[in-house]
């Protein structure tokens, strides 16, 4: 317990510490008056809401004993168990909560911002995970994902950040983005997983997976107009 704690804490505050950074001075968020203080209740309540939607999800489509006690679904320090798929569901859903009621704020920059420090924390969580967990993961497939994710990770600021601070991509496109390269990633490794893509493509977390991929690519096409720009 008290390992995956210590590492879950460590994620959060990486997580903090970088949305921080970005969100920081930005000039959008200047320009529209988002104060530090409001944007971090803003990413509390999302941590909080990805928190439960990974323990959900967990209870819903892993472990369903932990929805059997209301007690062991809350104390998951105690009886350990999210879903990584779930918690990156519960965000998306989180955001559009925020669109329909804080439409102020500027959505699509803070979840671009939201996907790269939720990015970082990626290869924290995968490592904590090998070191700590129960079942057993072998070691060849957790480098290949914390290799995957730090590349990702360079990427995202190296590449798509500045596109973004200079206004070459629009507000959202990082984070659809995220999302279709989280789905990939997590679609391929769960099959491994599993030794069968197919079998895990057509479970639940697989099914997700797909529907998150397919929506966020077809969102991500209609937001750059992407077959105009192939034309040129």
């Amino acid at each position: 317990m008290q390992f995956f704690i210590v590492v879950l804490l460590i994620c959060l505050l990486v997580f903090l510490y970088c949305v921080y950074l970005l969100a920081n001075d930005d000039f959008i968020f200047l320009r529209r008056d988002v104060t530090m203080e409001r944007l971090f209740n803003v990413v509390f309540l999302g941590s909080m809401f990805s928190l439960f939607s990974a323990r959900l999800f967990y209870g819903l489509f892993e472990e369903k004993s932990v929805l059997s006690n209301p007690f062991v679904f809350l104390l998951f320090p105690y009886f350990p168990g999210l879903s990584i798929i779930g918690s990156v569901l519960g965000i998306v859903a989180f955001f559009g909560f925020l669109q329909h009621f804080k439409k102020d704020l500027p959505l699509g920059r803070l979840a671009d911002f939201f996907s790269i420090s939720f990015l970082v924390t990626l290869p924290i969580g995968t490592v904590g995970y090998f070191m700590f967990s129960d079942i057993g993961f072998p070691i060849q497939r957790a480098l290949i994902l914390v290799v995957v994710y730090i590349v990702l990770f360079v990427v995202f600021l190296r590449s798509l950040l500045p596109q973004l601070l200079k206004d070459k991509i629009k507000e959202g496109t990082i984070a659809l983005i995220f999302l279709i390269a989280f789905s990939l990633v997590n679609l391929v490794d769960g099959g491994i997983g599993k030794d069968n893509i197919i079998s895990y493509a057509l479970s639940a977390n697989g099914i997700a997976l797909i529907l998150v991929f397919a929506a966020s690519l077809g969102l991500l096409i209609k937001q750059e107009n992407l077959p105009s720009k192939f034309k040129r």
